[in-house]
C-alpha cells in the first residue's frame, strides 16, 4: 500500500504540474465494498490514472504476456495479475472473483489491447461471463487525453492533459435481467458514454 500511495503521489503530481488532470462523476463511485471498473484502453499510462484521483486502492487485469522482467514486478506491485490476451481464462475469473470477494476494486479493459487510433475498439465477449457470475457494482470509466499523451504507435512519452470520467454504477440486478448479447451491447454503450464525456471535458484543461 505505500508503495502504491508512492506512485499515486508522484504520477499525480507530475501530471497535475506539467499537464493537468481531472476527474468527474466520482461522487457516484462506491466508496467500499467491490466494484468492476471497466475502462477504454488508450494507453500503457491508463492503469495509473484511472486510480489516480480515487481515494480506494485498484486491482488491474494485465494481459500475461506484459508480465516478463521487471515489468512484472512493477505491474505486480501496483495490484496487477495476469489474464491470457484472447480471454479470461479460468484463472482469470477466478482471480477476479477472489479479490472482488475480498472487497477490492478490478480495473479490467474489455478491448483487450490498446486503441490503435484513440477510439472505442471491439470489447471482448468475455466480459459478458465474468459480468454474470459478479455480485459487485460494474462502472465505466472514461480516459481521454492518455492517447496523445503516449499512443502504442510512439516510443516516448509527453506530458498532456488528461480527463477521467466516472459513470453511475451497473447494478449487478440490471444485468441478469438481459441476454449475453444485450449485456454486451449496455457495456459498451457505457464505455462510448463514458469516454465522450471525458473528451468534452478535457477541453476544459486545454
Amino acid at each position: 500500500m505505500i508503495w502504491y500511495r508512492w506512485i499515486q503521489a508522484v504520477v499525480s503530481l507530475l501530471w497535475m504540474v506539467g499537464a493537468g488532470v481531472r476527474a468527474s462523476g466520482r461522487k457516484e463511485f462506491p466508496r467500499t465494498g467491490p466494484v468492476l471498473l471497466i475502462s477504454n484502453h488508450l494507453s500503457h499510462l491508463d492503469v495509473f490514472m484511472l486510480g489516480l484521483l480515487l481515494p480506494r486502492p485498484l486491482n488491474y487485469v494485465a494481459r500475461s504476456t506484459l508480465f516478463v522482467g521487471p515489468l512484472a514486478w512493477l505491474i505486480r506491485s501496483v495490484g496487477g495479475f495476469p489474464i491470457q490476451r484472447d480471454g479470461m481464462g479460468a484463472e482469470g475469473i477466478k482471480e477476479t472473483l477472489r479479490r472482488l470477494r475480498n472487497g477490492g476494486i478490478v480495473t479490467l479493459f474489455p478491448e483487450g489491447t490498446r486503441s490503435p487510433n484513440g477510439e472505442l475498439g471491439p470489447i471482448k465477449p468475455g466480459i459478458v461471463a465474468l459480468a454474470t457470475r459478479i455480485q459487485a457494482p460494474i462502472v465505466a470509466v472514461g480516459l481521454a487525453g492518455t492517447y496523445e499523451a503516449w499512443p502504442r504507435h510512439r516510443s516516448w512519452l509527453r506530458l498532456h492533459p488528461v480527463h477521467i470520467h466516472y459513470n453511475p454504477p451497473i447494478a449487478p440486478e440490471e444485468l441478469k435481467k438481459l441476454t449475453p448479447e444485450q449485456i454486451l451491447e449496455r457495456l459498451r454503450a457505457e464505455l462510448l458514454d463514458a469516454h465522450a464525456r471525458a473528451r468534452a471535458a478535457l477541453s476544459n484543461l486545454r
